[in-house]
């Protein structure tokens, strides 16, 4: 069952921490995938709208690594499904507010605070400012807003100033006019990033890993895996070790190298977000990190 947000939540759930994975969802199709996130322990709860639910097939060359990815357009949803769909969340808010219906591996009070994370493409029909206004609803109900986005969807939402981003090199371009390629570049973006508002800031760059900032100097975290068989979902993974991060109040040094080690964990197992957390706390002493600049 893929989705990013359902690829953080599978992540999470690695490291004992339960979530409520939704979204908008078709009619057709929709048993299979509930199915599929029950066989894997994900709790859901999704708006349900008419159409089919869509299916992404990423091609994987053994020769050279590179990635092929097939995505549908997935059932045109209108704007009014958004109203019923921020109800749907309300619910969740308060479910969430109340520590007796929360379920944790730990104890009934682990989570202090609601955190919403919000991923991926916006479904046909959606206009661009949605992840915007997803995201000012949250925020007026004094919750943790969370983006990891691409293109004109990305660029609109962080004008809400979300607490915590996670773009890449590309989705960088896209918000802010510029591609970043020198150590330079990441300072400059990191930095327009927090002057717009954002809090925490992480950027993927792939095989030369990570940046992380709030606002406490500009990390870069890097892992080197040899032989890696996946790479769909590292960047998922690395959102969810950021939302480790804001759960159990890491500093930034350790915050990094857990997102940048959940990221690697991700690309030794066919699959998004299926990594052991054994793995992963493995991988946390290989990580290399690097100051681009303090504060």
């Amino acid at each position: 069952a893929g989705g990013k947000g359902v690829n953080v939540s599978r992540a999470l759930l690695n490291f004992g921490i339960r979530t409520t994975a939704t979204g908008i969802i078709g009619n057709n199709g929709k048993e299979g995938y509930f199915n599929l996130l029950d066989a894997d322990g994900i709790d859901h709860d999704f708006y349900i709208t008419g159409g089919t639910v869509r299916t992404n097939i990423t091609i994987v060359s053994p020769e050279t690594g590179t990635e092929t990815h097939l995505r549908e357009k997935g059932p045109l949803i209108h704007e009014s499904a958004l109203i019923e769909f921020s109800e749907k969340l309300l619910g969740l808010k308060v479910k969430y507010n109340n520590p007796a219906n929360v379920k944790s591996d730990k104890d009934n009070t682990a989570f202090a605070l609601v955190l919403f994370v919000f991923a991926g493409s916006l479904p046909n029909g959606l206009s661009k400012h949605t992840y915007r206004n997803l995201i000012e609803t949250v925020k007026g109900w004094n919750c943790t807003a969370i983006l990891d986005a691409s293109g004109e969807a990305f660029k609109e939402g962080i004008s809400a100033a979300p607490h915590f981003i996670k773009p890449n090199v590309n989705e960088v371009e896209d918000a802010l006019g510029f591609l970043p390629l020198s150590n330079m570049d990441f300072i400059k973006a990191v930095e327009t990033f927090h002057s717009m508002g954002v809090e925490r800031v992480m950027i993927s760059r792939g095989k030369d890993g990570i940046l992380f900032s709030s606002g406490n100097g500009i990390l870069e975290a890097k892992l080197y895996i040899e032989h890696p068989i996946n790479t769909v979902g590292s960047g998922d993974c690395a959102v969810a070790g950021g939302v480790v991060g804001i759960i159990q109040n890491l500093n930034d040094e350790d915050t990094a190298r857990l997102a940048c080690a959940m990221g690697g964990a991700n690309t030794l197992i066919s699959g998004a977000g299926r990594f052991s957390k054994e793995k992963a706390r493995e991988l946390l002493a290989c990580v290399k990190l690097n100051y681009l600049k303090t504060r």
